[in-house]
């Protein structure tokens, strides 16, 4: 059985995903690649957030006291395969911790170096680090331009200490995966689904694929896996879970009569609303 690891920094849009898709799976309302073949062990956790989704809220980011780690059975409608998602419905500062202090969790450790594939998020309302180091300089010169000493001063006293915490997103990621392939595991090639979230943000008249919009927006994370490509297998999509930015289109989303319907998924021919596509692309061996 294929082994399946869901994961995304804070504010990814994976809690919001992760309710969508316990719905989709449940209702039937729409065609999947993947239907569900037995109930999660913590229905509740998965209910939560669900209710949360059907109710057009904003899931919110999960706290401790919600934390959970939750097992999915799927199986393929087409070849009968069948896998198990595993979902760390963790703060998404666990996911930050190898880039941060250097460590990882334990369980999510073994989870990601025994993993066959990996759905990572990444939010398409979030611009990525464009700054350049160039322009930083420029900057400061800029803004102390013609200054006194006594106003340079002042700036260095607003200058903000280094926290590790606030490093790009991509070098959080880029950090968390080489965990998978560090010593003492040996490399293997994995399966890796790229989702950008949020993709109702994104102008369909612009003519952007998820796979442009990663060069474009996430260059650090882009090039790492494209320069591994021999441990490495990438696909990217666009997935827009919820339909809509909230609270802004709440009214909308409201009357949808199929909730199902609200999702839409952007990428290697997938179904306009099945959240699955990018799973059963993982379960695939060839």
């Amino acid at each position: 059985m294929t082994t399946l690891l869901v994961i995304g920094v804070p504010a990814s849009g994976k809690s919001t995903y992760i309710g969508a898709l316990r719905h989709l799976l449940v209702a039937n309302e729409v065609p999947a690649e993947l239907e569900l073949t037995t109930l999660a062990d913590d229905e509740g956790h998965l209910n939560r957030l669900e209710e949360e989704w059907l109710s057009c809220n904003i899931v919110q980011r999960t706290k401790s006291a919600t934390e959970g780690w939750v097992k999915v059975n799927v199986r393929d409608r087409s070849t009968n395969a069948e896998a198990v998602l595993i979902i760390p419905d963790l703060r998404g500062e666990a996911f930050e911790q190898p880039a941060v202090i250097g460590q990882c969790q334990k369980d999510l450790h073994d989870a990601l170096t025994l993993t066959d594939g990996i759905m990572l998020f990444t939010n398409a309302d979030r611009e990525g680090d464009t700054l350049m180091i160039d322009d930083f300089g420029d900057m400061i010169l800029d803004e102390n331009d013609g200054e006194g000493g006594e106003d340079m001063e002042k700036d260095d006293e607003c200058l903000k200490p280094f926290r590790p915490e606030d490093i790009p997103e991509e070098a959080k990621i880029v950090e968390f995966l080489q965990v998978a392939n560090r010593r003492p595991w040996p490399p293997r090639p994995r399966k890796i689904a790229v989702i950008a979230s949020a993709w109702d943000v994104i102008n369909p008249e612009a003519n952007i694929t998820p796979d442009t919009w990663l060069k474009a927006n996430r260059p650090m994370l882009e090039q790492f896996l494209s320069a591994n490509s021999e441990l490495w297998n990438m696909r990217v999509y666009g997935i827009s879970a919820q339909g809509g930015k909230l609270p802004d289109k709440k009214d909308e989303l409201e009357i949808v009569r199929r909730p199902s319907e609200r999702i839409n998924v952007v990428g290697h021919g997938a179904s306009p609303h099945d959240l699955t596509a990018p799973l059963q692309w993982l379960m695939m061996t060839a």
